[in-house]
């Protein structure tokens, strides 16, 4: 049996399917639209008070005022950041709880740990980098050694006493610190402490030889004389040290690699939602007071877009990859006892 509707009837049965329809393709956008109407939670994977937690309500603060709603900081450290990273990733994907972390939880983790409790691909989605930070190699000014030719000298002189301390096994730095090992093909043994400063109090005193860390985190150290920079690992020289080479120039080529920072939210956030934090990072970046911020704390400003740094995430990915799978990095690694100071040149 055919059923033949008036036009009118015709009508008024499609009108409220069609408004139906139409709600149902609208809701995203409606959402997008009013996001966000109350304040968001910006998980920290790191402890108050150090260069991560300054930086990132240094962006907070300004982030907040760009999106009209206040960026509330949310300090999560512990397990070598991988605490703070489970629980964004575990979050309702309304983009009100979003994940600012170094790179270790990202691009480290799951490589070293197999039973961390989230995937980094494909339960963390890469909203936007936001700072860049150049690292270093520093060594006690005590042990009379000036650049890494002359690291590499001590070492062979000294067999069997070079150390180099990290903030722990698996952090970003202890990788670093194991590329230069190779790169100068030298026999130091790691020393993990928890955190960067019992780490730094033992180079200093001499009971490591070297170490890799951030300008900021070693610049009284510096200027105090208690330590000096032997190269830079970034492409380019330092503007606030612009006498110390990079590795590169010291005949290192491979050599490179820096640390960085950036802003991560629950796998299935909104695209247009992760735009207008993205767009907001970005205008942030352009305020020339921001900019002198966040040199200060040794950091250059960024907003790379996601293609690309879900890009320099792969490539990091592939980079600690290679080292695990050297043998040189172990999460099951013996911890060593701080060895006792070396006596001064």
């Amino acid at each position: 049996m055919i059923l033949i509707y008036p036009r009118r009837n015709l009508k008024v049965l499609l009108l409220p399917m069609l408004i139906g329809a139409f709600a149902v393709l609208a809701t995203p956008l409606i959402k997008a639209q009013s996001y966000p109407s109350h304040p968001i939670i910006l998980v920290v994977s790191a402890p108050p008070g150090g260069g991560t937690d300054v930086s990132a309500r240094t962006l907070a603060q300004r982030l907040g005022e760009k999106l009209g709603q206040p960026v509330v900081v949310e300090n999560k450290p512990g397990a070598n950041a991988n605490i703070g990273a489970a629980q964004v990733a575990r979050a309702k994907a309304d983009g009100y709880t979003l994940l600012y972390t170094a790179q270790s939880p990202i691009t480290i983790a799951d490589q070293l740990e197999p039973k961390i409790t989230y995937d980094p691909v494909n339960d963390l989605l890469p909203v936007v980098l936001t700072q860049i930070t150049p690292v270093i190699v520093v060594a006690p000014t005590s042990l009379g050694v000036k650049n890494l030719a002359e690291l590499v000298a001590y070492t062979k002189q000294n067999p069997n006493k070079t150390f180099y301390g990290s903030p722990g096994i698996g952090n970003e730095l202890h990788l670093d610190a194991e590329l230069v090992r190779q790169a100068l093909n030298i026999d130091t043994k790691h020393v993990p402490y928890r955190g960067s400063g019992p780490a730094l109090l033992d180079l200093i005193a001499g009971r490591t030889q070297f170490m890799v860390a951030s300008p900021s985190s070693v610049k009284g150290h510096i200027s105090e004389g208690r330590l000096v920079i032997l190269a830079t690992l970034s492409k380019d020289r330092l503007p606030s040290y612009p006498i110390v080479p990079t590795a590169i120039e010291s005949g290192y080529p491979q050599l490179t690699t820096e640390a960085w920072f950036g802003i991560f939210a629950p796998a299935k956030t909104m695209p247009t939602v992760s735009a207008l934090i993205r767009k907001a990072v970005m205008e942030v970046n352009n305020d020339p007071a921001y900019q002198k911020q966040v040199s200060d704390l040794g950091m250059r400003p960024v907003a790379m877009p996601e293609d690309e740094f879900r890009d320099l995430i792969k490539d990091y990915r592939r980079t600690w990859r290679r080292l695990i799978d050297s043998g040189a990095i172990s999460a099951s690694e013996n911890p060593m006892p701080a060895p006792a100071a070396q006596p001064s040149r």
